[in-house]
Parts: structure tokens; sequence; C-alpha cells
């Protein structure tokens, strides 16, 4: 091999080890953002979120070191943030968003984040446009800003792939909120003590399915899982072996110019305003295997909205046991 083509040879393997080296970033509360010009090495580490993005390989991988806060960050390629088990990675929420996620086609997964809002408005996670989310492991609080202008632990406006796993959102105005989303799972988490909603599911313009399991929603004011429907479209809610407690509403499903479908299955509804309620004459719930105890009204039809019971719920103790017309759905 020639000298010159040795050189170009060695500039190569330079430049191929200095892009993998950004695949992989890391952040520490001893970081310092100017080594994004050693690309936030390990052993050279960023102090926050933002600067280790801007370093980070599309489909790369954020990495926390130790405890402490990070900062906000908006998120605009395909990417995983990740807080290792035991290290605290906080997002204090001043004002606005405390991640924004605005990029379509990108892919991004949260894990063992914990957002938090300090004040103005805003909301924990925004995402308005994006391929598909995970957030699993994660802690979003305190986001209850006037209804209108943010006031979501989750706010989900696009047709994107969700999933919720193992994650807690506490005393936000919305729990989990989903526009427009073409499929979304929450499972093993927690929706607790949001003042309107626990997960709302809500279509205006462009279907919107959210499945639940082995989930809780507790002390959430207007009810624990929420549907509805709005100007055509269509809002499918599912909630299987979960649990609801001390809700507005433990499930409640209504429709206005769309249809909403729930199925709620295997599930503990109890110490609620109302067990199940359906409103609106587009607006089924089909309900099986559940245990309905204790709530205000157990099962409740509003407004020519459809409540079938598959003849296996057991519903007991409540002040009202049935409000409205509940008919039979046969088990084939």
């Amino acid at each position: 091999m020639s000298r010159s083509s040795l050189a170009v040879f060695l500039l190569s393997l330079a430049a191929a080890f200095s892009a993998s080296a950004a695949q992989r970033t890391f952040v520490s509360t001893s970081g310092n953002d100017a080594n994004t010009a050693s690309n936030c090495s390990k052993t050279v580490p960023c102090r926050g979120f933002a600067a280790a993005l801007t370093v980070t390989d599309t489909g790369g991988e954020i990495i926390v070191q130790d405890s402490g806060g990070y900062g906000p960050v908006t998120i605009n390629k395909s990417l995983s943030i990740i807080a290792p088990d035991g290290v605290y990675a906080g997002i204090s929420v001043f004002s606005g968003d405390g991640i924004t996620i605005a990029t379509p086609g990108i892919h991004v997964v949260l894990r063992g984040l914990h957002i938090n809002h300090i004040g103005g408005d805003g909301n924990g996670i925004n995402m308005s446009a994006g391929n598909s989310l995970v957030v699993q492991n994660c802690v979003i609080t305190n986001f209850n800003a006037p209804f209108g202008s943010g006031g979501s632990g989750l706010l989900v406006s696009s047709d994107a792939l969700v999933r919720v796993l193992d994650s807690l959102l506490l005393g936000n105005r919305f729990g989990a909120r989903f526009w427009a989303g073409k499929s979304v799972l929450v499972s093993g988490s927690r929706l607790l003590e949001n003042s309107l909603y626990g997960i709302a599911v809500e279509a205006t313009g462009t279907p919107t399915r959210v499945v639940v399991s082995r989930s809780e929603a507790s002390g959430n004011g207007g009810g624990g899982f929420q549907a509805h429907s709005s100007f055509g479209s269509q809002a499918q809610l599912i909630v299987k072996d979960s649990v609801a407690t001390r809700n507005g509403s433990g499930v409640l499903v209504h429709s206005g110019e769309g249809s909403t479908l729930a199925s709620v299955s295997n599930s503990l509804m109890t110490d609620n305003n109302y067990g199940l309620l359906v409103m609106g004459e587009s607006a089924k719930l089909v309900a099986s295997g559940n245990k309905i105890t204790l709530n205000g009204t157990g099962l409740a039809t509003m407004s020519q909205g459809v409540l079938q019971s598959t003849g296996d719920n057991t519903v007991s103790d409540n002040t009202t046991a049935v409000s409205g017309t509940i008919t039979s759905h046969a088990n084939m």
C-alpha cells in the first residue's frame, strides 16, 4: 500500500470511528455541554440532554450516568434517552413542555425519566409528529395548567404507535391524552389524582384506538378511563385486567358527532360516582367479567348510550345498581 493510500485509509478509519462513537452519548451532573466536541463520550460527558442530542447519531442512545436534573429537550431525530435503574434523571419544567417531539417519521424511546411541572403551562411530553413513542418506567407529575394551555402529563396528537409501560402519571389535568393516534397501548401503569381524566381518548378526524391493560386509575376527577369521538371519527377504548377507584366515573364513554366503541373486561370498578357510564346515541360499551361494587351507580346509560353486558359481571353493593337501559350481549 502506498503512503498516500495508507493516509486515506487511516483518515477514513478515523472518520468511521468518530461517527460510531456518537451512536451512544452520555450525560452527567459533572459533565459540560462544551464536551459535544468529544461527542459526549462516557469519559467526557455532557451536562444536559439538549446538548447530547446534537451529537447523537440517528437511532442512537443518550445514557444518564448519575442522578440529577438534565433539562427540557426537543427531540428531532430517532433516538432513545435512558436512565438506568437506581438513577434519578429529572426534567424540571418552568414553562412550556418538558419533552417536545414534533418531527415526522421519527421513533423515540424514553426510559426511566422523571418529568415535573414547576410553573407556567405546557405538558410533560408533547408529541405532535413522529411514527412511534415508547414511554417506559417514567414519572410525570403536576402538569395541571388550565384547559387549553397544556396540562397533560403525556399529550399525543400524532398518528403514531405509542406504548406507555410501567409508568406513573400523577397530579396532572390529563394523565395521558391521545388525539388522532392510530394505536396506543398502556400497560402496567398508574394514573393517579389527575384533575380531569386519567386517560383521555379523543378521536377528532382520525380514528384513535387505545388498549389499557393491568393498569390503575385512581382519584381522577372526571373519570379514570374516558373515550370521546367527534367530527365523524371513531374512538375505541379497550380496558382489561385493570382497576378504577375513586374517580368521577371508572370508565366514561361518550360520543359527539362520531362513534365511540369500548370494551371493559375482567376489571374492578369500585368507589366511583359511576362504575361504567355510557352517553350519546353513537356510544357503545360491552362489559364482561367485571366486578362493579361500592359505586354511587354501578352501570348507567344516558342520552341513548348503549351498555351491553355479557351476563358475567358482578354488580353488588352500589348505592344504585343500574340507571338507564342495560342490554344483553351473547357470548359465542
